[in-house]
């Protein structure tokens, strides 16, 4: 039996990914406009207006979701779409660890099922 069980109370990770969605949209449209990071550097240095245009395929241009006439909600749709990307790479990554550890585990045991 090789399952992947990061603890075996489920509705604790779900109830935390459903307050970490909500938050990202209800949150998003209240963070700063002002730049930071290259941006900034960029607006500091007086270069911000050599930029080129966003790509046309940019998923979240701006970080705002294209075709919502409410910035509110564009801004908070991107937020949660940013979070969930987060939380399918993060969920990814620990399964892929806890995987290669649990048959690191298997192969030391001998017992070749790899249980965690």
């Amino acid at each position: 039996m090789s399952e992947f069980q990061v603890t075996a109370r489920k509705g604790k990770w779900i109830v935390l990914l459903v307050i970490t969605l909500v938050t990202a949209g209800l949150l998003s449209p209240w963070a700063s406009p002002h730049p930071d990071g290259l941006e900034r550097v960029a607006k500091d240095h007086s270069f911000i207006d050599q930029a080129g245009a966003v790509h046309e395929w940019a998923p979240i241009p701006d970080y705002e979701v294209a075709g919502i006439p409410w910035t509110a909600v564009r801004v908070g749709l991107a937020g949660v779409i940013g979070a969930g990307i987060m939380a399918a790479v993060l969920w990814v990554s620990i399964k892929g660890l806890s995987s290669r550890r649990g048959k690191a585990n298997a192969q030391s045991h001998g017992d070749g099922e790899g249980r965690l």
